[in-house]
């Protein structure tokens, strides 16, 4: 029995010994994993940021509990006051968006913030942002009246 080395994951076999089926087996299975693997995953929701230990809390809401789809929009601190002015630093964000027609956009600092959720999508959802001493406007992007503004320090 002669021994060859063929180029497949099948390693050394026997000559004439038709070791193809191994290697439709072996690729199958892999198939099938991979398959498995992208079936589980949810590429559609971004992995959700890691708490910044120590930083203060913001809670952003568009529309409100009762009224998914109010034209409302809040941003408020810890004790639940709004937000109008902030000492520069890293905050946590807390961003419920039960709604499907509104979303929550935050942007400021010349640049340094520019964080939304989707209007179609909705989520509660955990940003961590850096923010820079500048102005700040929140707002709904399909309803542009929907918005507030604080300055940071």
């Amino acid at each position: 029995m002669a021994l060859e080395k063929r180029m497949s994951c099948g390693g050394w076999e026997r000559a004439g010994s038709g070791g193809g089926g191994t290697h439709v087996r072996r690729m199958t299975g892999i198939v099938a994993v991979l398959l498995l693997a992208a079936a589980c995953s949810s590429p559609d929701e971004p992995p959700e940021a890691t708490r910044a230990e120590g930083a203060p809390t913001l809670q952003a809401m568009v529309g409100t509990e009762a009224s998914p789809d109010a034209f409302e929009i809040s941003l408020v601190d810890e004790d639940g006051e709004p937000v109008t002015e902030l000492p520069a630093g890293e905050y946590n964000i807390e961003v419920n968006d039960p709604t499907s027609v509104h979303n929550f956009h935050l942007s400021g600092g010349d640049g340094a913030v520019d964080e939304k959720t989707g209007a179609t999508e909705k989520i509660e959802t955990l940003w961590v942002v850096d923010l820079e001493p500048g102005e700040y406007r929140y707002m709904c992007d399909p309803h542009p009246s929907m918005n507030g503004h604080f300055t940071v320090t």
